[in-house]
C-alpha cells in the first residue's frame, strides 16, 4: 500500500497552529525552517511549491520537532546552527546561543587588535568560538588561544574551527579558566570573553527558551554575577603583556563593579561600549602594571 503523503501547505498550516497556541510569536518561521531542515529545502522553495508532497516519514519528524519546539526548545538547537558576524556557526545543547549583543565585544576587540597591532589573543569561556573565531577569520597574522572548562564547548569550538577553516590561528584548550596558560610563561596581548554573568535570582526571570535548555554554567556569575569578572581580571594580571587589554562583555548594569574590579587589579584606560539598543554592553581595560 502506497504511503500517504501530505502537502508543504497543510503540514506549515497545522505547525503554524500548534505553535501560535502556545504563544511563540515567531510560529511561522520556525515551522518553515523545521520543515526546510526535514525536508532539505529552503524557504522560498516552500513558498511557491506548497503542493509538494512530503512523505509520512518526513511528517512525522517534522511533527516531531514541531512538539519539541511547542515546549520551548530553542529553535537554534534544533537546527544546529547559528549565524554570527555573518558566518554559521555549529551549536548544539550545551554551549549558550550566539547572541548579537556578543559582537559588539567582536567588533571592539578587532578596532583595538588592529589599532595596536596586536598579535597573541586569548578568548576565554569561549563557549562555541565564536568570539576567537570570528576574530581570526576578520584580522589577519594573528594567534588565538580559545579555552572553556566544558568539554562540550571544547567539542563545538574544535568544530567550528574546522568549519570556518581557522586551524592554523585558533588553538583550544580545555582549562579552569586561564589556569592552563599560567606558570608556562604564556603571554598575551589581549583577552576577551564574554563569562557567566547572571544572578540567580535573575536567572528564574528569564524566558523559558533560555533557563530550561541554555546551560546553567554558561549563565550563572555567582551570587552576585561578578564572580568570573574578578578572578578572569586577577589571572589576566600574569598573563597580559604591559599595555595589553582585557575586553570583557558585562551586563547593562555591571559597569560600575566591573570598572571598579579592573582598578583594583591595575587595569587603567577604562572605557565602556554600548549596544544598539544603547545599554553598556563591553567594558575594556589597559594594563598599566605588569608582573
Amino acid at each position: 500500500m502506497e504511503k500517504v503523503k501530505s502537502k508543504i501547505g497543510e503540514l506549515l498550516k497545522k505547525g503554524y497552529e500548534i505553535l501560535k497556541s502556545v504563544g511563540i510569536d515567531s510560529y511561522q518561521l520556525d515551522c518553515e525552517l523545521l520543515l526546510g531542515k526535514v525536508i532539505e529545502k529552503d524557504r522560498l522553495f516552500m513558498l511557491i511549491n506548497r503542493e509538494y508532497e512530503v512523505s509520512d516519514l518526513e511528517a512525522e519528524k517534522y511533527f516531531q520537532l514541531v512538539e519539541k519546539r511547542k515546549n520551548k526548545m530553542p529553535i537554534k538547537y534544533m537546527l544546529g546552527e547559528c549565524e554570527f558576524m555573518g558566518m554559521p556557526f555549529y551549536i548544539k545543547e550545551g554551549v549558550l546561543i550566539p547572541r548579537p549583543d556578543t559582537e559588539v565585544l567582536v567588533e571592539s576587540a578587532i578596532e583595538e587588535i588592529k589599532k595596536n597591532k596586536f598579535k597573541n589573543i586569548c578568548d576565554v569561556c569561549c563557549g562555541s568560538g565564536i568570539i576567537g573565531i570570528s576574530i581570526a577569520k576578520l584580522v589577519d597574522n594573528i594567534k588565538i588561544k580559545s579555552c572553556d572548562i566544558s568539554d562540550i564547548a571544547y567539542e563545538v569550538t574544535k568544530e567550528n574551527v574546522n568549519r570556518l577553516s581557522v586551524g592554523d590561528r585558533v588553538q583550544i584548550f580545555k582549562s579552569d579558566l586561564l589556569e592552563c596558560f599560567i606558570g608556562n610563561g604564556q603571554k598575551f596581548d589581549m583577552i576577551v570573553s564574554n563569562p557567566p554573568y547572571i544572578r540567580p535570582d535573575v536567572i528564574e526571570t528569564l524566558m523559558e527558551d533560555v533557563k530550561d535548555y541554555e546551560p546553567y554554567e554558561a549563565l550563572y556569575g555567582g551570587e552576585d554575577g561578578l564572580e568570573f569578572y574578578r578572578k578572569i581580571t586577577f589571572q589576566s594580571i600574569q598573563l597580559l603583556n604591559k599595555g595589553g587589554l582585557l575586553i570583557f562583555e558585562i551586563g547593562h548594569d555591571q559597569k560600575e563593579a566591573v570598572t571598579e574590579i579592573l582598578k583594583e587589579n591595575g587595569f587603567g584606560e577604562i572605557k565602556c561600549i554600548k549596544d544598539l539598543a544603547e545599554k553598556d554592553r563591553v567594558i575594556k581595560g589597559k594594563l598599566e602594571i605588569c608582573c
